[in-house]
């Protein structure tokens, strides 16, 4: 066989192999590959860096990290979940409040509620996830919107103008959630607020109420801390629980019990609105867009956060340096970039980001697009389509104790020069109804440092 032609049938077999073996299994497949057709002294797939050919490995390349708030653009209009409440991360990222808008509709339309004498009222929130301090009673309130909203509008996590009466229409305090043994929170509502309700509704369509009453918002109240909450809308199909989110007004006419009914509809004008104090945390000069703190000021951290923005860019300024080892091209056979999680920071209380995904920057730290699209680092094996999906890793269990992203091919494509090496962002994929938040070991830790396990071929 033709070395020239042995060499290429190699080369095409380790890269096909490192996409489903691991990198020990590929070269063992090779060295029976190699044998069935070298003549003696052709080939070398020792780790010697004089080899003309070999499997090398390495994880000392430089990566640089550095904490950004890119919260420009992170849309939260008709999410698959209302998010309300706040947690407090005293000296990692500070407090969380989140605020929840919806708009109402009617269950009945076209009631006439005139000369009804009104008993009670109640918000029913029906929720699936607590994230931060369950144990510590919070307290929560409701008001009205007093700006309407349109579901056209790409709402995000930093609205500001969209603004609501200061007047509590409703609140309940001490509050513990139980997401699975108790997943009911009732938020009695007063009478005022009930009668502004039904007057608005009365004898009204749908259209015509809603082109009178915006909604609400759902909030921590006097700035109580505890926990974010998760609820579902009336309609949520991806809730596990069959009684709906609703407000209800119950009351009497001419001595005979009634209720109204308003819905929660997911899918109609709503937003979760996000807000951050993050005085007293190593990451507190982080307030306008693009603010950014190196590794260096953080004790050698990372930081990562839903619905805030807060994302890590990584670099890899010596790539280039790989692409040429003794004169000798290299082939990236495997790729990986480990991330691991800050084992001080409270992550089992606070559990990590739930999946987090790679989007790469411009020069100017800007997102990058291609074809109109936003330019996420994709993985390195296709679907069963052909298309290579966005890189992702998820913290699944309270097991996880560090992220690892396949970046093979968004390496190879660097060192070919079909990428400009401008770095890339570990941020949220979820951004619309989460919170959470994960604490990283910069590249410079101690140990279990943020770095990049590469496998590589040197080809003549």
């Amino acid at each position: 066989m033709k070395r020239w032609m042995k060499r290429s049938i190699i080369i095409f077999t380790m890269n096909w192999w490192a996409k489903f073996c691991s990198p020990a299994v590929s070269i063992i497949c090779l060295l029976l590959l190699i044998t069935s057709c070298k003549k003696e002294g052709d080939f070398n797939l020792g780790a010697s860096p004089n080899a003309p050919l070999g499997a090398q490995f390495t994880d000392t390349l430089t990566l640089t990290n550095q904490t950004f708030l890119l919260n420009d653009s992170l849309v939260s209009s008709r999410p698959g979940y209302l998010s309300f409440g706040a947690y407090s991360g005293p000296g990692v990222t500070g407090a969380i409040y989140a605020e929840a808008y919806s708009s109402l509709g009617l269950y009945s339309s076209n009631i006439d509620y005139s000369g009804v004498t009104i008993d009670s009222s109640n918000l029913y929130l029906y929720y699936e996830y607590a994230y931060g301090d369950t144990l510590s009673g919070q307290d929560f309130a409701v008001h009205q919107v007093t700006t309407q909203m349109d579901v056209s509008v790409p709402y995000q996590t930093t609205t500001s103008f969209v603004s609501y009466d200061p007047t509590v229409g409703g609140s309940k305090s001490g509050i513990k959630p139980r997401p699975i043994h108790n997943p009911t929170m009732s938020i009695p509502l007063t009478n005022a607020f009930a009668t502004t309700l039904l007057s608005a509704a009365d004898d009204k369509s749908n259209t015509d109420f809603k082109s009178n009453y915006y909604g609400i918002v759902i909030k921590s109240n006097n700035n109580s801390t505890g926990s974010v909450i998760r609820a579902g809308f009336t309609n949520s199909t991806s809730s596990t629980y069959t009684t709906s989110t609703k407000l209800a007004i119950y009351f009497k006419r001419a001595g005979k019990k009634d209720s109204a009914i308003f819905v929660l509809t997911q899918g109609m004008p709503s937003f979760n609105r996000v807000l951050a104090d993050r005085s007293g945390t190593s990451i507190s000069s982080l307030v306008y867009n693009t603010d950014n703190i190196t590794d260096v000021a953080t004790n050698n951290k990372c930081y990562v956060q839903a619905g805030t923005g807060i994302v890590t860019k990584v670099t890899l300024p010596y790539l280039s340096n790989l692409a040429t080892i003794d004169g000798s091209s290299v082939i990236i056979n495997k790729a990986t970039l480990v991330a691991p999680i800050d084992e001080t920071s409270n992550y089992l209380g606070y559990r990590p980001v739930r999946e987090l995904g790679l989007i790469e920057l411009n020069p100017d730290n800007t997102f990058k697009y291609r074809s109109n699209q936003l330019a996420y680092v994709f993985a390195s094996v296709p679907t069963d389509q052909g298309y290579y999906p966005p890189v992702t890793w998820s913290a699944t269990d309270v097991k996880t104790t560090e992220y690892r992203f396949d970046i093979t091919r968004y390496v190879q494509f660097l060192l070919k020069g079909t990428y400009a090496n401008d770095g890339f962002i570990i941020s949220p994929t979820f951004n619309q109804h989460y919170t959470n938040r994960t604490v990283l070991n910069s590249s410079n830790a101690s140990s279990r440092k943020m770095r990049l396990e590469i496998y590589y071929t040197k080809v003549k």
